[in-house]
């Protein structure tokens, strides 16, 4: 009997090591989460402020009507809003498993865009990743 509790013991004890350094490591993740999660604008935010102070025009980055187009599909399975001047894009079924339907709405969309013309983009961040895009045309 002395043995039996013994071992339960150990096991017990093993047990309790592990949950707390699983918890210990979940705290630690969740704090370089919570960091990186906030890096992207505070970035984005210092660079402005740069530019701002030695009297440089903010550069907003810029694409064409080509790469945004063929960018659509992925902002939609990232769940962005996307705005091509002031109209927002309806991506709704951009996920579907039917190319007919997945076409049909990446066709819609890209019908506002101008594929020979250049974009600015504005991005819009919470918690980190992009909520909303919007792509104004120079």
């Amino acid at each position: 009997m002395y043995i039996t509790l013994k071992s339960m013991l150990w096991l017990l004890f093993s047990c309790l090591i592990c949950i707390s350094a699983l918890w210990i490591i979940s705290q630690q993740a969740e704090l370089e989460h919570g960091v990186l999660d906030q890096l992207i604008p505070f970035t984005q935010g210092q660079k402005d402020s740069i530019h701002t102070t030695t009297g440089i025009a903010i550069q907003h980055e810029q694409y064409s009507g080509a790469e945004i187009m063929h960018s659509l599909r992925e902002l939609a399975v990232q769940d962005v809003i996307v705005e091509v001047d002031g109209i927002i894009a309806d991506l709704g079924g951009v996920e579907s498993d039917d190319y007919a339907i997945r076409d049909a709405v990446l066709n819609r969309a890209s019908s506002q865009l101008d594929l020979m013309a250049y974009y600015e983009v504005q991005i819009d961040y919470t918690a980190g990743h992009i909520r909303k895009i919007s792509f104004l045309k120079k």
